[in-house]
This record gives structure tokens, C-alpha cells and sequence, in this order.
């Protein structure tokens, strides 16, 4: 399993190593060769049961940078909720249009059937607060 063995060397070569690294390396070696020998016994070939564990087990960095992972999932939690808070100012504005041009479509043209334009506008105020609500959602979750 010599494939396995630089797997495992080339992963920490970036890395001192240290004691418990080379017992970690030789742990590792191990886990790796017995999943080979597994999915050998389930009938791949030598070659194809090395690729797939290789590739199941991942890079070192998903391993050792999780600082990385952390600051990722920050930028794009702040860049969601960055997204909501413009969906509801748009939301908002847009209300805010529209209601205007119903109040003077009905002040102007249709105020003998009596002030009209209040009830789609309270119908057009969920859109915006449906909005928050998702956006105090999405910050409640981040708060976590």
C-alpha cells in the first residue's frame, strides 16, 4: 500500500512533525489501508479502492485550517444577511410606491367610491413584513 503511505506523507508535508504527528501518520496509514482492504473485499480492484478512499477522506486542509472554514461561513452568513436587509428596503420602498400611486389614482379619478386604495395596501404590506420577518430569523440564527 504504497499509494496509501505517500497519501499520508504528502499530507503532512507541509507540516513539522512532531512525535504525535508521526504517531497520527501511522494511525492514519492504518485506518486508510483497512478501508482499502474493505472495499476490496466488496470486489473493486486494488487501484479503484485506493482512488476512493483517497478521495473520500479529503484534503489536510479541511482538517487543519478550520479557523479558514469558520471565517467562511462569517462572510457568508454577513453577506445573506446583508441580502435580506436589501430585499426588505427594496420590499419597503416598493410598497411605499405603490401605495402611493393607488392613494392618487383613487383621490384623482375615484373618490366617489370612497377611499379604496387602503385595502390592497394593507395587503401589499406583507410583502415587507414578511421580509423582516425572515431577516430577525436570519439574525437570530446567527446570533447562535
Amino acid at each position: 500500500m504504497k499509494a496509501i503511505e505517500s497519501f499520508v506523507r504528502r499530507m503532512f508535508r507541509a507540516k513539522k512533525i512532531t512525535k504525535e504527528d508521526k504517531e497520527s501518520m501511522e494511525i492514519l496509514t492504518q485506518m486508510l489501508i483497512e478501508k482499502v482492504e474493505d472495499l476490496k473485499e466488496q470486489g473493486m480492484s486494488e487501484d479503484d479502492a485506493i482512488d476512493k478512499t483517497i478521495d473520500e477522506f479529503g484534503e489536510i486542509d479541511d482538517y487543519y485550517h478550520p479557523k479558514m472554514a469558520r471565517e467562511k461561513r462569517r462572510h457568508h452568513r454577513i453577506k445573506t444577511l446583508r441580502h435580506y436587509r436589501n430585499d426588505l428596503l427594496f420590499a419597503s420602498l416598493s410598497t411605499v410606491l405603490i401605495a402611493g400611486i393607488l392613494g392618487y389614482v383613487n383621490l384623482v379619478y375615484f373618490w366617489d367610491y370612497g377611499p379604496w386604495f387602503i385595502v390592497p395596501t394593507l395587503g401589499l404590506l406583507f410583502w415587507p413584513l414578511s421580509l423582516l420577518y425572515a431577516l430577525l430569523n436570519k439574525k437570530s440564527d446567527s446570533d447562535d
